[in-house]
């Protein structure tokens, strides 16, 4: 626990605001710190900017990264503060770039988890004069195993997945599980467990996020990944590094940080991945110019 002085002098989120999308969505964001350097974070699947501050770990972990940056976290359309409906890839890229102009972000580091790297990805390969450097945890290439990707879910556990995620989302049970797979370090821990239903219920109701978790089963990165020329960490833990140099051999330059323990969510044990972020935005590297 931070003492008095410390609780003080931390720098505080602001209130939440919005930028206006294309089709005059409503895209919520909140900013924590002070650059240079900007930082985008997103978290996979699960988005809210203002119930993540009621988590010490996820707080602390941003209060962290904006100790020497402009923090902007924010919620995609359909999801937590934002309005509309859940969009395509294209639109979320859309989206991010009319976020980047309201919060005046020229060329900012993104740094997502998952489906929220992905997303970065995305915005990267199309928009690389806007982006300092991508750092991506848990990156992937696709969402279902096959015969030549042996990393990810098999059909049949996909299909497990979404049958409990469409009949337990922000429930207690399915949040106990969730927690359990992605940080057994906090498993059986109430308190974290009422915290992930609450996110998931302020994240979406049900039919969004089974809609969202289908539209994603579907992803296959393969081709989009070589387009990413901009500086590229890809970070892991709590699984093997293998779906994480697959990545990093299709993205020009990229390069892959291994982290001790078993907690895959990046905010748990968070010291050594926000030091290697620190370090990422201060010497981002190069990556090869495009072929031809």
């Amino acid at each position: 626990m931070p003492t008095y002085r410390e609780a003080m002098t931390q720098p505080r989120p602001s209130e939440t605001r919005h930028a206006t999308a294309d089709d005059g969505t409503r895209l919520a964001y909140r900013v924590v710190g002070e650059g240079p350097p900007d930082v985008l974070w997103s978290f996979s699947q699960l988005s809210d900017v203002e119930t993540i501050w009621e988590h010490r770990p996820i707080a602390d972990f941003l209060l962290g990264l904006a100790a020497s940056a402009r923090v902007i976290v924010h919620d995609r359309r359909g999801m937590g503060r934002s309005s509309g409906s859940r969009g395509d890839l294209d639109t979320d890229v859309a989206d991010l770039l009319r976020l980047l102009d309201a919060v005046g972000a020229d060329r900012p580091f993104l740094f997502g988890a998952v489906i929220g790297g992905a997303i970065y990805a995305a915005f990267a390969a199309r928009y690389p004069d806007r982006v300092a450097g991508l750092a991506w945890h848990g990156a992937f290439a696709r969402s279902v195993a096959g015969p030549d990707y042996p990393w990810a879910p098999t059909p049949d556990e996909a299909a497990s997945y979404a049958r409990q995620l469409a009949e337990g989302w922000g429930s207690e049970p399915f949040a106990a599980a969730f927690v359990a797979g992605g940080a057994p370090s906090r498993a059986g821990d109430a308190e974290t467990i009422a915290f992930f239903a609450r996110w998931m219920r302020r994240t979406s109701d049900v039919a969004t996020a089974d809609a969202y978790n289908r539209a994603w089963d579907l992803a296959d990165l393969h081709e989009l990944l070589p387009g990413v020329r901009v500086p590229t960490l890809i970070t892991v833990r709590g699984d093997g590094p293998g779906e994480a140099r697959h990545v990093a051999a299709l993205v020009p330059g990229a390069r892959v940080a291994v982290f001790e323990g078993d907690d895959f969510m990046p905010f748990y044990d968070a010291g050594p991945i926000i030091a290697a972020l620190r370090a990422f935005m201060a010497d981002p590297g190069a990556v090869p110019p495009p072929p031809g």
